[in-house]
């Protein structure tokens, strides 16, 4: 893509070893992908400097890396690599973070002919992006990047963005959780098509309103290009409510557009119409907030003109990934876990506990941890959740970590107490909890991303063979 000579000069940086003419190609931020074909990008991202990693991808065999000037471990790094390859392509930066950020922009630039759909919403960005993405790519080299998950900020997306001219098209996550940075993603984007799928209470400490939340996600059309086009979930109230400017058309998406819609321990079924023929679909997916994302995608598709079988094998081959309402089972035991463990939010928890409370089982078990991103409001909100169990048929609730004390003050109102089960520490609520299960149980696992809940569904799919 890049002779090094050539990103020594876009980023204002040094050559400290190697060959100046040496054409790069890869770009990872990920030293375990590392090759001979790859340049590691060390960027410093939620409190870990992934400059302890170089000496690993060198190792690998990668063609270079970057670091940064003021590392502490600079002499180290640079003697150690040039001990395993004299030859290896070494650039000091003032910042790694701001050197991919700085190359992605010109990327971005140079492949402007590379229509990009940026997805952005409270809720639903992965599985919004999963869909579309499952059914371009029956016609397309689509990049899509499932790692970023909720993590999608501007470093994350400039790692992406070096990737651009490997592929005809991209499906990127925008996530924003302070006011002003949706604009800054969106200069560096330039998506062709923008995606809004719902406003939350997601990060409500840093923006107090949904208003202004969805202020904030409206800047993903700042710098739209092409097509200039806006599709947005109807369903939700405020997106309902926004109109159109000179600067982009609105499309509206409603789960209203299907007709039939049944909802069962299959499923839900529905039909829709694609490019106006009548389409019937039975998916294996237990909430019917799926339809709206599925619409969404459909039209897209149509947008982009792909042929109708294609946009029917895409939506039947979609599933729900790893950590993201995902139903596991275990025939030895008849055990069910719905692993939603990635995030968690309040209405995505609201949502998880409704879906789970709709599957049969013999008994129900939730097992919660906090919802991030609240601030002020943090005790309110987890309150509000413990007190949402009075319209759910839970038999227990287990409980562990900060806030959960409000979870369980809010759920005394309509559960025993006997049945509410907090404890200091993932590894003691596993130890109660393995001692509880039943056969025929059905156990919900969601929290905030920082508390490793999928620790709790991996020991469990492990210890009962869950699948």
């Amino acid at each position: 893509m890049y002779l090094l000579k050539e990103i020594e000069e876009y980023t204002k940086g040094k050559i400290i070893n190697g060959n100046r003419d040496k054409e790069i190609l890869h770009y990872s931020i990920n030293h375990k992908f590392s090759n001979e074909s790859t340049f590691y990008v060390p960027i410093d991202f939620h409190g870990v400097n992934r400059e302890i990693y170089i000496i690993d991808a060198v190792k690998l065999g990668v063609i270079g890396f970057m670091i940064d000037k003021t590392s502490e471990n600079y002499e180290t790094i640079i003697n150690e690599a040039k001990e395993i390859n004299a030859d290896i392509c070494i650039l000091e930066v003032e910042s790694v973070n701001e050197a991919i950020h700085t190359l992605a922009k010109l990327n971005r630039n140079l492949n402007l002919d590379i229509p990009i759909i940026g997805i952005t919403g409270s809720v639903g960005k992965t599985s919004m992006s999963n869909i579309l993405s499952k059914i371009l790519k029956k016609e397309k080299r689509v990049f899509h990047d499932f790692n970023n998950r909720n993590m999608n900020t501007r470093v994350l997306i400039s790692s992406d963005l070096m990737q651009l001219e490997n592929y005809e098209m991209a499906v990127i996550e925008m996530g924003t959780s302070k006011p002003g940075n949706m604009r800054i993603l969106s200069e560096l984007v330039k998506p062709s098509i923008g995606v809004i799928t719902t406003i939350g209470t997601a990060h409500l400490n840093n923006f107090h309103t949904k208003e202004n939340i969805l202020e904030e996600k409206l800047h993903i059309a700042d710098y739209l290009k092409d097509d200039k086009i806006l599709f947005v979930n109807s369903d939700n109230e405020l997106l309902n409510n926004i109109e159109e400017t000179k600067d982009y058309k609105i499309i509206k998406c409603s789960k209203k557009e299907a007709r039939n819609i049944v909802e069962n321990e299959l499923g839900i079924s529905f039909e829709i119409d694609i490019y106006k023929k009548k389409t019937k679909f039975q998916l294996p997916l237990f909430s019917l907030h799926y339809l709206s994302n599925i619409i969404i995608a459909i039209r897209i598709a149509e947008h982009y003109h792909i042929k109708y079988e294609n946009i029917v094998k895409g939506i039947k081959e979609f599933k729900p990934i790893e950590g993201r309402q995902k139903i596991l089972r275990s025939a030895q035991r008849d055990l069910t876990v719905m692993d939603d463990s990635y995030s968690s939010s309040f209405e995505s928890v609201k949502l998880g506990l409704e879906i789970a409370n709709k599957l049969k089982s013999k008994r129900k078990i939730a097992v919660l941890g906090k919802m991030a991103a609240y601030g002020e409001e943090s005790n309110n909100f987890h309150e509000e959740l413990g007190k949402y169990f009075n319209n759910l048929n839970f038999d227990y609730l287990y409980l562990t970590g900060e806030y959960t004390k409000h979870i369980f003050k809010g759920a005394l109102t309509c559960l025993e107490e006997k049945r509410i089960k907090r404890f200091k520490t993932k590894e003691l609520l596993l130890v109660d909890l393995k001692k509880n299960i039943q056969n025929g149980d059905l156990i919900y696992i969601k929290a905030a991303h920082t508390q490793s809940f999928d620790e709790i569904v991996q020991e469990l799919k492990k210890k009962y063979a869950i699948k």
